[in-house]
């Protein structure tokens, strides 16, 4: 423990104009993943990497072979500054990859230049998860710069491939190095929360993402008795799928927001280029969160044997393809020391009441809880990921490493 925790409070209090920059930095510096139409993270990586080695004692790269960027692979960065007692660590887990901006014309200001206005600083990825991303870092450099030794090391990694599956990312870190994080290791993952930073996200649901393609006969539309009417066929299934599934699945638990699995028709695919003939084929996919309660394996049979009979009597083929599917993973508890932590942590700097709860999303979270890794995902956030406009105030940023500092020195 430091002598005065204040004082360090104070510090991380001045670390506005730092964070500015930090986001000026790198939010210009692209990050995508190639199913996003990017090149990878490498350009946003080198930027980081040269801050964190400013303020770690141990900086690598863990590297994921991906021949569709130009650089051949992926990078992980893992940074360490070493504490007291070295056999565990503070682990601050984030992505460096983001999304496109969708509509430009949405935007009030450019999505890739942080803009700050006020208090707010606006542009593609400061929250998800440039917000972890600067957190993680700047905690890093009050401990350094006041030359502070933490009672446990202090950890960090900034991971790729977040967005898409995680394949390359925190995944491909695990498999690589299975003894880097251990279940006596205190790990937050800042890339969800709530707008008063309460929300320690504990549970998640299982995701099932899922292609139907339905096929029918193609044929002039003036003459629909000579065709099969694709377009009709599959919009009708997707109502047909969508019914059974909330009739099927309807349990609630209230600790998840929203309480109960979701099931939404998303994607549909082009179809005939043509307004006047008849598609012989209709592809549309469903994003289902599912809770733990349930077995996705039940879901996906819902799923087929309604195609199956829905087709069967209206004389149409039909073909279901799992697009992606992460099954529930065993919560982490609610007296788990990094939960303890983190709570009291959001007392003394929040003064508020934290609130335990689970989310329909996904996050690196379920890969470390699959390995039985208690993980708290925690930030505060106006929840703008992903929009237009996406934004995060300085002053929760600034609060939020005050946080991280609070729960790596104070014990439960």
């Amino acid at each position: 423990m430091v002598n005065d925790l204040n004082e360090v409070l104070k510090y991380a209090d001045n670390q506005r104009d730092f964070v500015i920059t930090l986001y000026k930095e790198f939010i210009p510096i692209k990050a995508l993943a190639p199913e996003n139409g990017g090149d990878g993270e490498w350009d946003r990586a080198n930027y980081l990497l040269n801050v964190v080695r400013k303020y770690f004692d141990e900086v690598k790269v863990v590297e994921a072979s991906d021949n569709r960027v130009s650089r051949g692979s992926r990078p992980n960065i893992v940074a360490l500054i070493k504490g007291l007692d070295m056999s565990r660590t503070y682990w601050v887990i984030a992505h460096m990859d983001t999304v496109p901006e969708g509509d430009r014309s949405l935007w009030s200001y450019d999505p890739f230049k942080a803009t700050v206005v006020g208090d707010t600083i606006y542009g593609r990825g400061v929250e998800d998860d440039g917000q972890g991303i600067v957190m993680g870092i700047t905690v890093g450099k009050v401990l350094r710069e006041l030359g502070i030794k933490p009672p446990i090391n202090y950890g960090l990694i900034l991971a790729s491939d977040e967005e898409v599956n995680s394949k390359y990312g925190i995944r491909y870190v695990i498999d690589k190095e299975p003894n880097l994080i251990t279940g006596r290791d205190l790990v937050v993952v800042p890339d969800a929360g709530n707008a008063d930073g309460t929300m320690i996200e504990i549970a998640e649901k299982g995701i099932l993402w899922v292609k139907v393609t339905v096929y029918g006969k193609q044929a002039h539309a003036s003459l629909p008795e000579l065709g099969l009417n694709a377009y009709r066929l599959g919009s009708e299934l997707t109502l047909e799928i969508d019914r059974k599934l909330h009739e099927t699945f309807n349990h609630e638990d209230a600790l998840f927001i929203p309480p109960k699995s979701t099931f939404e028709p998303t994607k549909v695919e082009p179809n005939v280029g043509n307004v006047n003939t008849i598609p012989g084929r209709h592809v549309f996919y469903i994003d289902c969160r599912i809770l733990p309660k349930y077995n996705i394996d039940d879901v996906l049979k819902v799923i087929k044997d309604t195609a199956s009979n829905y087709c069967s009597s209206h004389g149409c083929r039909v073909d279901i393809e799992v697009i992606s599917r992460d099954d529930p993973v065993q919560p982490t508890s609610a007296d788990s020391e990094i939960v303890r932590r983190l709570s009291k942590a959001i007392r003394v700097v929040r003064g508020l009441e934290p609130r335990l709860m689970g989310i329909g999303g996904g996050t690196y979270a379920r890969y470390l809880r699959a390995r039985g890794i208690p993980v708290a995902v925690w930030m505060t956030s106006k929840e703008t990921a992903h929009a237009p406009d996406e934004h995060v105030l300085l002053t929760d940023v600034i609060n939020d490493i005050k946080t991280v500092v609070v729960s790596l020195f104070t014990e439960p």
